[in-house]
């Protein structure tokens, strides 16, 4: 799934609380981190109403869009025919407004590739594996990289690997934020932990998933890494 960022937002001409129906004071945004949508995909936006005390009170919410670039229901369901620019989203309760917010627009993420070899060979006297190259990209109407999207890099047999190798920050799992290609911003390699053994084999997984939490078409595919 795609990770979600909650952003709290004050309601706007809230001076009468009790027309809310629930004491509500701000709403609770729930959006996918980064704030994005990708066209042609569906992106389902969700909030929960807060009170004085920060507690979740019962409330139906609305949404709709000031921009004709985004078609949004009022139950929060985005989607765009455009493949850049952004748009605006706004929450409603009762006769009560949240900001607006910003949404970004991005080609389709329509496949993630393996770049490079898929078979890697560390040598014992090597510290780190070779760069594990992958990219999301769009293919329609040409093929470019998806950027400020993530990567997920997991070693898949974390018992033989757990304390001896790691990725760069510690930990047998990694998110990658993406660049202008697609690739990860900084380049992903699978470390030996110094003073132990590596096990003589791993499998790295690789996954991406759309702004709406679909996984990206390519997801799954692994990386062989051998330690001589």
């Amino acid at each position: 799934m795609s990770s979600l960022a909650a952003l709290v937002l004050p309601l706007l001409a809230c001076s009468d609380l009790s027309g809310t129906g629930g004491g509500v004071v701000a709403l609770e945004l729930r959006l996918p981190s980064p704030a994005v949508v990708e066209q042609h995909d569906t992106l389902v936006l969700s909030a929960r109403a807060l009170n004085a005390n920060g507690d979740p009170v019962t409330a139906q919410i609305f949404w709709r869009s000031p921009d004709s670039i985004l078609v949004v229901d009022s139950t929060g369901l985005v989607t765009t025919d455009s493949s850049s620019g952004s748009g605006r989203i706004q929450a409603r309760t009762g006769s009560l407004l949240s900001d607006l917010v910003l949404l970004e627009i991005h080609r389709r993420s329509d496949t993630l590739a393996l770049q490079g070899p898929t078979t890697i060979t560390v040598p014992a006297a090597d510290s780190a594996s070779a760069a594990l190259v992958a990219a999301v990209q769009s293919l329609t109407p040409d093929t470019a990289g998806i950027s400020n999207t993530r990567l997920l890099y997991e070693v898949v047999e974390t018992a033989d690997a757990t304390g001896k190798l790691r990725f760069q920050g510690g930990g047998l799992s990694l998110r990658a934020a993406t660049g202008l290609t697609g690739q990860p911003l900084v380049p992903v390699t699978l470390r030996k932990v110094p003073g132990t053994t590596p096990p003589a084999t791993v499998t790295v997984r690789v996954t991406a998933n759309r702004p709406s939490g679909l996984a990206v078409p390519g997801s799954g595919q692994v990386f062989t890494i051998s330690f001589q």
